[in-house]
């Protein structure tokens, strides 16, 4: 990011923009499909919001698709019969990876309430996982074997 201050050239009615320095803002850089915003007929790239409150809509709308895509593919994956595991161990990756997600990204936008209400759902979907997948680990076939023994 660079501060562009507007020159103004003299005994004409020309302007010119000059890049005076380079400087990094905190906030939440805004997503394009195309990389590039209009505003007034201005082409804008990397836009960066710094306001919370204007910020906040667009994050929780955002985390809420986020969210209700994860659950869908979990329970997507709790469904499917795969007596191997991959599907829980891939589940379980699934949920600490937007749990990472969240943490590094949105935290700072996010209230408490909706932060908690997430991490308990997760939670509660996390042990049933790890609950299945340790049933499937730890059950046996069992067979007799009969013969003579030696």
């Amino acid at each position: 990011m660079y501060i562009v201050k507007e020159v103004k050239i003299p005994r004409t009615k020309r302007t010119r923009f000059e890049l005076k320095e380079e400087y990094v803002l905190e906030g939440y850089q805004m997503p394009s499909r195309s990389k590039k915003f209009q505003v007034d007929g201005i082409s804008i790239e990397n836009l960066i919001l710094t306001n919370r409150g204007l910020a906040r809509p667009i994050i929780v709308k955002k985390v809420e698709t986020k969210y209700n895509k994860l659950l869908m593919l979990l329970t997507e994956l709790l469904v499917t019969d795969d007596d191997s595991g991959e599907t829980y161990r891939e589940a379980l990756n699934q949920i600490e990876r937007f749990r990472q997600i969240i943490k590094n990204k949105y935290r700072k936008f996010l209230t408490q309430k909706e932060l908690e209400g997430m991490a308990n759902q997760l939670k509660l979907i996390q042990m049933e996982i790890t609950s299945r997948l340790y049933q499937g680990e730890f059950t046996y076939d069992y067979t007799n074997a009969t013969g003579k023994s030696r």
